[in-house]
């Protein structure tokens, strides 16, 4: 019963807030909506204290659905998705609570909220069904609610255009991830993740030929979904212009939800999947984590040096994941939910105290202004520059301890850490430290408790929930795969420490130019990755519908011109027949007569 509230709660809230949101005041929609999630969290934290009692599972087994076996509306959780149903729920409870405060004024706010209880449902979904095709129900609806949260000032061009590409990019992930989901159907005769473990795993050794063909395309074409959802290489596009929707739903898309679904799918898949397709996952992790650290060093704009972020922090875990280490992956997935949603929260409330402004060459001086915000932003950015003892540190040890063995993946695991400390050092530097820039900047003003609350607390969590994993006071369900030898450990903290420094040494006095400007141009622009789709994708899409359009309108304006001198000519003949001749009336008579006379001749 308890499972089944936890799922079902976010859904009963976004049905009231949906219908009859109108009919009350703005913060009261955002309290109703914000309180069934926070019910949700304490079913989530009532299931995680029957575990620690000694649980090993729980099932809530609502029905049939589908006539495919295993298809039922059941679902499941073990030890291992308890920490992600309590980090969903939780960290969604608190930024719902913020968007209180900061959407205090927007005429959206039922749509908006219904929206968040919906996601909130749809990630519960992913985390706890018991099998692929209701896991991909929840798959589609975050898809759909992400779309809707985006572009949910939609008078704005630029947000229309940005929840259509992410429609549209994950729409390419979830067409592969339905093709892979049949092909493991067609391969095991299930779709029941617990059966399909127990039938693939024991013979993952001893497959056919062409068993093992079939495993290996059906993981690649869950990998392709899982790439996309999470915002990976070469379907991680979307990410980045995500920012123009609301900041809540930047920290909500980047922190609980959305982005780290990928992240679930391997992670519950991750022993059925073809291993060479895991290590692939790995190799892709990494590439796209340095890559993304890259362009985050060149952004200008506060929410896209953190979009940026996460796609970069979204690929340690890959690889975390594509390595078999489960611990490792969940453990920085959790890490980076605290620190990214407080430094989202953190851009929000920055943006709150300065009319809007996202140029970080504009701002600086904050601190004064906005300590708490100033507290706030720095311990999130303390775990996403790993420095100890904040919860990125440890996160991040494991994901390098995890790849000792593979020199390649653990050299870019420490450069994508020591990168991450730089651009944070930087951003922190330019926001907080660095001489004010504009009047907005100067004449900053602090957020108001309803949004400094929810803000703190994640703070706190960023700072705290590492050192509580690592000691052993929160398990994560899984068993750590390696332990970080000592000299690791100091040369995280080192490069960590340094690269901080010298972002915060650089940056201290205001924006400065390190690298050539074509260099910062073309990374700021992601290097080309939008102008390569637009060249080799959109243009062409709308050529051939361009055409399509215009020859669908000639060819109806045809069938009109046809209809129309067919009815013409018909008529003229009518005329002609119609000559008011009674000669002709029986010269016609006749030729009828003598037509039915040897019709029935005939006969």
């Amino acid at each position: 019963m308890t499972l089944a509230l936890l799922v079902a709660l976010p859904l009963a809230g976004a049905v009231p807030t949906a219908v009859a949101g109108g009919l009350v005041g703005r913060r009261t929609v955002g309290s109703i909506a914000t309180l069934f999630i926070a019910l949700s969290f304490g079913a989530a934290v009532a299931m995680a204290q029957a575990f620690a009692a000694g649980k090993t599972q729980l099932v809530a087994e609502l029905g049939p659905w589908l006539p495919i076996r295993g298809a039922d509306l059941s679902l499941v959780i073990t030890p291992v998705t308890v920490p992600l149903v309590l980090m969903v729920t939780g960290v969604s409870t608190l930024i719902a609570l913020y968007s209180i405060g900061y959407l205090a004024h927007d005429t959206g706010v039922r749509r908006y909220f219904a929206a968040i209880d919906l996601f909130v449902f749809a990630m519960l979904l992913i985390v706890v069904a018991s099998n692929l095709l209701l896991l991909f129900a929840g798959w589609e609806l975050v898809g759909l609610c992400s779309y809707l949260l985006i572009a949910h000032w939609r008078d704005r061009p630029a947000a229309a255009a940005a929840g259509v590409k992410a429609f549209v990019v994950n729409r390419v992930g979830d067409a592969a991830f339905l093709v892979g989901l049949f092909m493991f159907l067609g391969l095991v005769n299930t779709v029941d993740l617990a059966e399909i473990t127990r039938r693939v795993q024991p013979a993952l050794q001893q497959l056919t030929v062409e068993a093992n063909a079939q495993l290996f395309a059906a993981s690649v074409l869950l990998l392709i979904g899982a790439l996309a959802k999470s915002a990976q290489l070469p379907l991680h596009v979307w990410l980045p212009d995500a920012m123009e929707g609301p900041t809540p739903v930047s920290a909500l898309i980047h922190a609980a939800t959305m982005v780290t679904a990928g992240v679930v799918l391997l992670v519950r898949l991750g022993s059925v999947l073809h291993p060479d397709v895991l290590f692939g996952a790995a190799i892709i992790g990494v590439i796209t984590a340095l890559f993304a650290a890259v362009v985050a060093l060149a952004q200008i704009d506060h929410k896209r040096v953190l979009a940026w972020s996460t796609i970069s922090q979204i690929g340690l875990m890959f690889v975390g994941a594509g390595v078999g280490a489960a611990f490792a992956a969940l453990f920085h997935l959790i890490a980076h939910a605290f620190f990214k949603a407080a430094l989202f929260l953190g851009s929000g409330s920055v943006m709150h105290a300065t009319d809007e402004e996202l140029d970080i060459r504009r701002l600086g001086g904050l601190a004064r202004r906005t300590p708490l915000t100033t507290i706030a932003f720095a311990c999130g950015a303390a775990g996403l520059a790993a420095l100890p003892p904040a919860a990125g540190f440890f996160s991040k040890e494991a994901i390098a301890a995890a790849v000792m063995d593979r020199p390649i993946l653990l050299v870019g695991v420490l450069a994508t850490s020591a990168l991450s400390a730089l651009y944070a050092a930087r951003l922190f530097a330019l926001v907080f430290v660095a001489p004010p820039s504009s009047d907005q900047a100067r004449h900053a003003r602090e957020s108001p408790p309803v949004m400094l609350v929810p803000l703190l607390a994640l703070a706190a969590g960023a700072l705290v929930f590492g050192a509580l994993v690592a000691g052993g006071t929160v398990p994560l369900g899984v068993t750590p795969s390696a332990e970080a030898p000592l000299a690791l450990s100091l040369t995280s903290a080192a490069l960590a420490l340094a690269f901080a420094a010298a972002g915060l040494a650089i940056y201290w006095r205001g924006p400065r130019a390190i690298v050539p400007a074509r260099v910062s141009n073309a990374a700021r622009a992601g290097f080309g990755f939008d102008t390569l789709y637009l060249a080799a994708a959109v243009i062409p899409v709308r050529a051939i519908a361009q055409v399509l359009e215009q020859g669908s309108e000639a060819l109806v304006q045809l069938i009109a011109d046809l209809v129309g001198r067919a009815v013409i000519a018909g008529s003229a003949l009518a005329r002609r027949m119609q000559g008011g001749y009674v000669r002709s009336y029986e010269a016609l008579l006749l030729a009828a007569a003598v037509a039915l006379l040897a019709y029935w001749s005939i006969r």
